[in-house]
């Protein structure tokens, strides 16, 4: 769920910034669940420009002070890897504590999973940089309550929106909102903008055709 300003000036910022990458001959992209894609969005590429990262993170905030219930946390949690510096800028925005989720654990205890520390019952807002069916939010946001923590939300800058999802995921954006974004800007060809559509259209079936899953294997 993203709302339309925020989401149409994020989805400007993301195609303003080169982060839009299509193939639309060959192999397509394939994504860590087996999903293929003719687009890939790299939401990571705009931590190295400053300018657009700091109105990437206001707009962040915006979508969380808009959205009722999202202002009870004291603790925000970084997906490992993609997840931290969005998480980090939004904690330090925040004035909030910082802890990164690690994808497996690492040492002992109720922490092991964890960089940093937090009480438990302690209330967490998880963040990642995107997700696509949110399979791997499920095995962090169950890290964080094995460690006694009450995920109040999780929250991503990209949500695909157009694939099985496992669970609804509140974001900055969605997919139909970068192709509108990338469509204004004419910054697609005519036959890779035809082709990403297709996808968004139906997307497991377009996966299918050209080698990827059609659903998901839960």
């Amino acid at each position: 769920m993203s709302t339309i300003r925020t989401g149409a000036a994020a989805a400007r910022l993301v195609v303003e910034s080169g982060a839009v990458y299509t193939r639309t001959g060959g192999e397509p992209f394939f994504f860590t669940s087996g999903w293929a894609s003719p687009v890939f969005i790299d939401v990571k590429r705009l931590i190295s420009l400053p300018e657009a990262r700091g109105r990437l993170i206001t707009l962040c905030l915006e979508t969380l002070a808009e959205t009722p219930g999202n202002d009870a946390f004291a603790l925000v949690a970084g997906c490992e890897l993609a997840g931290v510096p969005f998480a980090a800028m939004i904690a330090d925005r925040l004035g909030k504590s910082l802890v990164v989720v690690r994808k497996q654990g690492k040492g002992f205890g109720r922490l092991a999973q964890f960089e940093g520390t937090f009480e438990p019952g302690e209330r967490v807002l998880l963040v990642d940089d995107l997700a696509t069916d949110g399979v791997s939010k499920v095995g962090f946001r169950q890290a964080l309550e094995r460690a006694e923590a009450t995920v109040v939300e999780t929250f991503v800058l990209l949500d695909y929106g157009i694939f099985p999802s496992t669970r609804r995921l509140l974001s900055l954006m969605s997919l139909a909102d970068v192709i509108a974004a990338a469509e204004e800007a004419q910054v697609l060809d005519g036959r890779a903008l035809d082709e990403v559509k297709a996808f968004a259209a139906d997307a497991p079936q377009w996966s299918r055709r050209n080698g990827g899953i059609a659903s998901l294997a839960l």
